[in-house]
Parts: structure tokens; sequence; C-alpha cells
């Protein structure tokens, strides 16, 4: 995505939001963008302007949405690896009891690989389940 294409959604966002409420919906926006093959333009075309201007409501809405619901909460976003797992690695996972050799042999992988995929995934649930603790949540006080 080019400065001009992020410009758009810099005069759609409204003014006094902090940084990270300016990241997030960049983010958004991009996500967006980025699906469309004319991203990385550098002097976007009357209609693609459009096409960003839509996308850049689209964004400060959503914006709007996730302050509204989520807005005073410390909140953790996982990066989501348990839902990209193959199939395989998730079996993997799940057979997991501690010997890493064992899966190696099993699904004809490095001991290293293995130990990769495992702890990628153990990492996920112990973050996951750290948020979930009494006393660490918003909704409990923990204010982060």
């Amino acid at each position: 995505m080019t400065t001009a294409e992020a410009a758009v959604l810099d005069a759609q966002l409204p003014a006094g939001l902090t940084d990270e409420m300016r990241d997030v919906a960049l983010c958004l926006y991009e996500a967006m963008v980025l699906t469309d093959q004319r991203a990385g333009q550098a002097h976007p075309d009357a209609g693609w302007r459009q096409v960003l201007g839509y996308m850049a409501r689209v964004a400060a809405i959503q914006l709007q949405h996730l302050a509204e619901q989520k807005g005073g909460r410390a909140i953790y976003l996982a990066k989501g690896v348990a839902v990209h797992l193959t199939e395989r690695d998730r079996r993997m996972c799940e057979e997991f009891r501690g010997d890493y050799d064992v899966l190696a042999k099993r699904y004809d992988l490095t001991p290293m690989r293995v130990r990769q995929i495992v702890g990628t995934w153990q990492l996920e649930q112990f973050r996951r389940r750290q948020g979930q603790l009494p006393g660490l949540d918003a909704e409990h006080g923990y204010q982060g």
C-alpha cells in the first residue's frame, strides 16, 4: 500500500485518536486495500480513490465499533496460529506428550521442526489462558 493510498484513510479518521487506534484502523484498511489488484498505486486514479474512500469509511466504522465494544479493556489478539495449523500439525499438538523425537519419527520431521510447531501452539494456548485468569482481565479489575 502506498503513502497516497494510506492518506485516503488519514483524511477519514477523526482528530484525537491515539496512535494505537490509528494503527488498528490502518491494519483494518490495509487488509481491505491489499485484496484489490489495484493496490500499490503512487497516484490513485479517480475510480480507485473512490473505492479507497469506501474502504476507509468501513475501517473507521469498524474502529468505532471496536472502541465501543472493547474500549477501556486490555485485550490480547492471538496471532491465530492454531487456526492455521494443518490437520497434521493439529494432530501432532494433540498427541504431544513431551517427547519431540517420538513425533518427529511418526511424522517424518526433524525434532527441531516438531519443537517449532508444538512450541508455537503451546505459547498461543498459554497466552489465551493467561487472559482468562481471575484478576488479570479488565472485567475483574485489571487495567493493564
